[in-house]
This record gives C-alpha cells, structure tokens and sequence, in this order.
C-alpha cells in the first residue's frame, strides 16, 4: 500500500469510528447509555510501555470491540518479536493502520521534545494537513492486537494487581491523589473555587440493575468528580466554564465521562450513567455532528488528566513510560462555543 492509499485507508477508518460513536450516542441518547458506558480500555503498546492516543485510540478500541480481542494491547510485527523469544504474529493476519506525527529537528528543539518524540495528531482537511507538514513528518504503522499473536502471556501486562478487591484498589488510588473529599449532601459535585469535591454518603447510592453494587456505584461517581478535580490551575489547568462560560463546561463534561470510562475499565468495572447529565447529550450530538475532532480533543484532555494522576498516585505495577499529553486548545473551546 503506497502512501496515498495509507492516508485513505487512515482517513476512512477514522470516518468509520466516528459515525459508529455518534450512532451509538444518537440511538441510546433516550436511556443515557453512552458508549464508553461498556467499558474504554487504553490501547497499550506493552514493547515500548507507551499508550495510544487520539484517533490511533479511537481506531484501536474499535478494532479491540468489534473483534472481541482478549486485550487491548497492540504493537507492529517487529515489535512483537522483539518482545520475547517465542512471540510472533500468527500467519494470515491483517493488521490495523495507525499514524504518528514525527517532529521536525526545529520544532523539536523549540518545544523541547526528545529526539524519539512521537505525537498524536489530528487533522479533518487537507489545508490543516498541509499545514501541519510544516513542523511534522507523517508516519503511518500496521499494528496487531494481542489475541492475533502466538506466545504473548496477556497476564503479565495487566496494569493493577488482581491481589485486592476492586473497590479496595479504587480506594487506594483514590487516597493516593490527595483530593479534599467532602462526605454528606444529596449531590456529587466539584467546586474549583474552594477546590474540594463534594459527595453524598454510600448509604445514598444503590445498586443499578444487578450489575452494579452501591459501592461501585458510589466510586464511578468519584471517579468522574476526580477527573473534574484535575481541572484545577495547580493540575492541568482546564478551568472551561470559569474562563469560557455555560456552554464550554459541557465540554469539560464530556472529557469527566471520557475519563471516568478509562479509569473504571482500569479498575476492571464500568462508569455508571446518570440521568444528571443527559441534558448534555443533545448538545453533544449538535457540536459532533459538526465537528467530531471535538470528541478526540476531550479523549485527549482526558488521557492527559489520568496520565496526571498516574503520575501523582505512582498506582502502576511499574514504572510509567513518558507519555505526549496533549495542552488545552483555547481556540478549540472557543469554536466549541460558537457551535451550541
């Protein structure tokens, strides 16, 4: 496949992933059954310890539902036998095409990027593109899951011990994070003034259809109070509301759910919806309709939100690779603002 071709084939598998998301949201918007609501796994690549992101996450956890893939764990075919002594792609099968953003030597030095710096990177027309090519190198990669290799122990990549409960593991990292965490009230919420999260008792909550138990339910709704927490100037400065208005805090919701669907599936449960922030859901459809980047730049607010508490809580069985967290676009909220 030539160049031209990776960038159609690229171009129309993210085209793929966002129609199949916007249906989903559209489909479920009545019972407020978002589609990270089943789960939304990181795409890891375990030979270099890094995460994917932006559409290369996208495109990979759709590939990782689609095929009922056993992780979501992904590398190219000489990665995969530079793992260990025994791993190698089985015959016959397909990869899945992702791209990095190589930056240039100048651009590299001005933002102080290592030299093996490879970057997430969107663009929705060929003018950004063409504009984009002036600080970076476009590099395009077939990557295969685990479940398509032979001699990969899965096992030995899960990210948190399996040696304590759920909810003690969630606990645990919850302390870790050093958050102010008010108990009591009929309300979850943050306050970025006062810088405290509020939260009602466990008592409050209940179970949720007999797959959820109260506490679980009680933790996926900190969960998303705690990605709201990382908003703050002191963590990674995404005050949206404070600085933009109303309607730019819709978007702050949006990267609070994204998150909390990666940080309960790395706590090995799901986010529980709530009926409170449905209201957001038509005005989701209304700016992705328009512009679906939208969704890929709260997806990256809220990778780089978990890769700051990662950091801070040093939860991982393992040392934490450095990973590109992408920076607030203030003219990306601003344009989210003229589309509501």
């Amino acid at each position: 496949m030539n160049l031209p071709e990776k960038i159609e084939h690229y171009t129309s598998q993210v085209g793929s992933i966002s129609e199949t998301i916007l249906n989903q949201i559209k489909d479920d918007e009545s019972d407020w059954d978002m589609p990270w609501h089943n789960g939304l796994p990181e795409a890891w690549n375990p030979v270099t310890g890094k995460f994917y992101g932006g559409n290369n996450f996208l495109i990979l956890w759709n590939e990782y539902v689609k095929n009922n893939y056993p992780a979501n764990h992904w590398a190219t075919f000489k990665q995969w036998q530079r793992k260990q002594s025994g791993v190698s792609v089985k015959k016959g099968e397909e990869g899945t095409l992702v791209m990095f953003a190589i930056p240039k030597t100048e651009y590299r030095k001005k933002n102080n990027l290592g030299a093996d710096a490879q970057l997430d990177f969107e663009f929705t027309t060929k003018e950004e593109r063409e504009e984009a090519e002036k600080n970076y190198y476009f590099r395009y990669y077939w990557v295969f899951n685990a479940g398509q290799v032979e001699g990969y122990d899965i096992d030995q990549a899960d990210l948190f011990t399996r040696s304590i409960t759920d909810t003690d593991r969630i606990k645990e990292f919850v302390d870790k994070t050093g958050a102010e965490i008010k108990r009591g009230g009929n309300r979850a919420f943050y306050s970025i003034v006062e810088d405290f999260i509020q939260i009602p008792e466990i008592k409050k909550f209940k179970s949720v259809n007999g797959k959820c138990t109260q506490d679980l339910n009680y933790y996926s709704t900190l969960l998303h109070e705690i990605i709201h927490w990382t908003a703050h100037d002191s963590r990674c400065a995404r005050q949206f509301k404070w600085k933009y208005g109303e309607n730019a805090y819709i978007f702050e919701e949006l990267v609070a759910e994204i998150g909390t669907g990666i940080l309960t599936t790395q706590f090995n449960t799901h986010p529980i919806p709530r009926k409170d922030h449905a209201i957001h859901c038509e005005s989701w459809l209304q700016i992705l309709k328009n512009d679906f980047s939208y969704f890929t730049e709260a997806l990256e607010q809220a990778r780089a939100a978990i890769y700051w508490l990662y950091k801070e809580t040093d939860i991982l069985p393992y040392d934490l690779k450095p990973q590109y967290t992408r920076t607030l676009s203030e003219n990306k909220v601003k344009g989210w603002e003229k589309l509501i």
